[in-house]
């Protein structure tokens, strides 16, 4: 294996670990604050209950792009071109 492609293989590696944390942490805390709110919501409107969860879904993708692109670059983790 080359120099670059172990590079590569390393930056991905981080890159899945920061994003795993990150992910985590969003999962409890959406399921610690969130949790009894979307419960209630589903019993009383499932409509409204799928448009809040699909909104979550946008959101928490948007987040963790965001998150995990500026970990990325604060470690000094670029992609290679």
């Amino acid at each position: 294996m080359n120099t670059s492609t172990k590079r590569i293989l390393r930056n991905f590696l981080i890159e899945l670990i920061i994003y795993a944390v990150l992910l985590v942490i969003y999962f409890l805390v959406v399921l610690n604050y969130l949790g009894e709110p979307l419960y209630n919501l589903f019993n009383q409107s499932p409509w409204v209950y799928a448009g809040a969860t699909l909104f979550l879904i946008v959101m928490q993708g948007v987040f963790l792009e965001w998150a995990t692109s500026f970990f990325v670059s604060k470690l000094g983790l670029e992609a290679e071109e």
